[in-house]
């Protein structure tokens, strides 16, 4: 894997050496993402572009897919859910030219084992074509000559051999022509490089079982993202943009935090002690992130509601995305129990309030949770109840309603009353709502 900071060092490492895949941030520096996308794909690039970026505003999603984008993820993000979706990405986008090496003008066909310089077609042995392989899917970095001698020739490191500097001359006169500019260098004390020197690694050292085969672009950290104007008073605009910008600002630690955690739990030699702590660790980072995924939602951009009412399915479908951490972390388990036919209002009101009961009960229960929603209609009213409970046996250390919610009563009742709804909190796991129900959709033949 290799970074590029800037447009030029983009375009400038696309010219350097073919990729398999490219992770683009959307903030990169003074160029925005999206535009960069646009000139890559208009360029003719084919290589697959997953899109890695804190912008989570379903427009923002629509139109980087519409410019070539194949795959999006919003930040914080998980490291194993990263690398699982790159590898996707790789096997469904097998492109054959993808997979020739090119550094410079010079290409390799690993297919066809065929080489060639500009129009100048290269013939090469075996073992040359083997020794080239090696180097051109290590463009830019140091090769040594011990690398080279054990995966061309099966010797070992200890072997004193001239073999690699005896078959390296044999492809510098074939390949670095009198009129041509030098790409095979000699690193001395260390091996050989192909290529002008690769931009930061993402390793330390060499491996020889990888393909440096991915450019990452990274992000200025610090830039908000421009919002379009949504349906909002001229005071709240320039707050949703800066809490925006704020939530992407924090994404990025946590970001980091939960990708060294998942890494430090993959090494080996770790007592069971140890494992239980990182899980813990990582546990805590994911309520973070779910935290920080829950005040995006709140003042993200939503498309006006096609009609007054939409299911309790869509709604609750729309607003668990943003918990998808937890849930795929064992933090969060949802229990859903209403029929298809329940319909309620499409109001954004009714959806920030379903995300804060949902925030706080994140922020306020350290173990995993099991939240039943439950939901009937009776005369035109819908009653939503909304009960929770820990994974474990013992249900010591819950926090009741009235724990949770009664200080911020207040602001609930307020929110509920423009939808024409009622709260109710107890002294149980439980919050209740009564809000007025939807047409009851036909599930059958009359």
């Amino acid at each position: 894997m290799h970074t590029a900071l800037d447009e030029d060092s983009v375009l400038s490492e696309l010219k350097r050496q073919n990729y398999k895949l490219i992770i683009l941030d959307l903030n990169l520096g003074e160029t925005d993402g999206l535009k960069l996308l646009e000139r890559l794909r208009a360029g003719g690039l084919k290589t697959p572009v997953l899109v890695l970026s804190a912008r989570n505003r379903i427009s923002d999603r629509i139109q980087s897919l519409n410019l070539g984008a194949d795959d999006y993820i919003t930040k914080p993000f998980s490291f194993q859910e990263l690398a699982a979706r790159a590898k996707a990405l790789l096997r469904r986008k097998a492109d054959p030219s993808l997979s020739v090496l090119r550094v410079e003008d010079l290409e390799l066909d690993p297919a066809s084992r065929k080489a060639q310089r500009g129009k100048r077609e290269i013939k090469l042995s075996p073992k040359e074509f083997e020794l080239l392989f090696l180097l051109m899917s290590h463009a830019g970095e140091t090769v040594s000559r011990q690398d080279l001698l054990r995966d061309s020739w099966g010797l070992d490191l200890g072997s004193d051999s001239n073999l690699v500097d005896v078959y390296v001359n044999y492809l510098r006169k074939k390949i670095d022509s009198r009129d041509e500019d030098k790409l095979i260098y000699t690193i001395r004390g260390s091996g050989y490089r192909i290529g002008r020197p690769a931009p930061v690694h993402s390793s330390e050292s060499f491996d020889s079982e990888h393909n440096s085969d991915v450019i990452q672009e990274a992000s200025a950290t610090n830039s908000a993202f421009p919002d379009e104007a949504p349906d909002v008073t001229e005071q709240q605009e320039p707050l949703r943009a800066l809490i925006n910008s704020l939530v992407h600002d924090l994404s990025q630690p946590l970001t980091s935090v939960r990708c060294f955690l998942e890494l430090t739990g993959m090494h080996e030699g770790a007592t069971a002690a140890a494992l239980g702590d990182l899980r813990t660790t990582e546990q805590q980072a994911d309520r973070a992130i779910a935290l920080t995924k829950a005040i995006s939602a709140l003042v993200r951009e939503t498309p006006a509601p096609a009609g007054a009412w939409i299911s309790m399915d869509a709604l609750l479908n729309d607003i668990v995305g943003d918990f998808n951490v937890l849930l795929h972390s064992g933090l969060l388990s949802l229990d859903r129990q209403w029929g298809p036919s329940v319909q309620v209002s499409s109001s954004p009101v009714l959806r920030c309030l379903l995300v804060l009961f949902l925030s706080k009960l994140v922020g306020r229960n350290t173990n995993p949770l099991v939240l039943t929603v439950a939901a009937q209609v009776k005369e035109g009213r819908c009653e939503l109840a909304l009960k929770w409970k820990t994974t474990e046996a013992s249900q010591a250390g819950i926090q009741d309603a009235r724990s949770i919610f009664l200080k911020d009563l207040p602001h609930l009742q307020a929110l509920t009353a423009s939808l024409g709804a009622e709260i109710s909190l107890t002294a149980q796991p439980e919050v209740l709502l009564n809000l007025p129900a939807g047409p009851q959709k036909m599930t059958g033949a009359a």
